[in-house]
């Protein structure tokens, strides 16, 4: 029994070393065909080298120039965001207590909650890829105004027939 554990401790510790112990068993072939494949320093064409470092330069001055104009253009739409979301809550507002027919109430209920989607999760500066994407935007929260522009009529038609 004891030499059985003395047998199994054994075999553990050499192979303990063998898994463990840092090779040196190296491929010198290898090694030799790497140094063999490599060029001297002085044998690059710094020509190609400069060319290519230009090319880099100019598209990364397009890219900065890019991203000038991208957010440029999105603090124009932040504005413009901002404005739409004051005009609904002026809006809102002005609602307040007022009754409609179904089908106007209805259409206003549309339209708000269309304008209301604009404000409610806006994306962010990195969601948009280019300037037009930008522009999109605005164009979306302008015709959102421009439709905001009739439920603001129906609010003056229906505050005028009450008075009138």
């Amino acid at each position: 029994m004891k030499a059985t554990v003395i047998l199994v401790i054994f075999i553990l510790l050499i192979f303990g070393f063998r898994l463990f112990w840092p090779a040196d068993e190296i491929n010198l072939s290898e090694k030799v065909s790497e140094k063999k494949d490599r060029q001297p320093i002085a044998a690059v064409d710094y020509s190609q080298l400069q060319e290519t470092v230009a090319v880099v330069s100019d598209s990364a001055s397009t890219d900065d120039e890019k991203i000038v104009r991208m957010t440029a253009k999105y603090e124009e739409l932040e504005k413009n965001r901002k404005k739409l979301k004051r005009r609904l809550a002026r809006i809102k507002h002005e609602i307040w207590g007022l009754e409609f027919p179904t089908e106007q109430a209805k259409e206003m209920n549309r339209i708000l909650l269309n304008a209301t989607k604009l404000i409610k999760n806006p994306d962010m500066l990195g969601a948009f890829s280019s300037v037009d994407g930008i522009q999109d935007e605005i164009t979306k929260i302008n015709f959102a105004h421009k439709t905001l522009d009739q439920v603001s009529e129906m609010i003056e038609e229906n505050k005028k027939n009450k008075s009138g």
